[in-house]
């Protein structure tokens, strides 16, 4: 009887692991953490030519230099500070 008993018991143990492992009802619900994190935007990020950004950075510098002091340098200074930020979040070396 004993012998019975312990296949039954073994048996049970069995059928209750493989259903206790099969539901996802212990799976989290993706929060897209990841997503929106830092690590997470930097791979989400295009592959960077960096150089490329390096020669649009010089030119609108240069086009800012020589409208300095006029009203026509914003838009250029405004495009350099956007290529910079766009250096630092693709970690261009120039921008480090």
């Amino acid at each position: 009887m004993s012998i019975q008993r312990s296949i039954f018991t073994v048996a049970l143990i069995a059928a209750l692991a493989a259903t206790s492992v099969a539901t996802p009802s212990l799976a989290k619900k993706n929060d897209h953490r990841f997503a929106t994190s830092n690590e997470g935007l930097k791979a989400d990020l295009p592959a960077a030519d960096c150089g490329g950004l390096k020669n649009d950075l010089d030119k609108a510098e240069k086009e800012a230099d020589k409208r300095a002091g006029t009203k026509d340098a914003k838009p250029f200074a405004d495009r350099a500070d956007f290529i910079w930020g766009m250096g630092v979040s693709h970690a261009c070396s120039w921008a480090s």
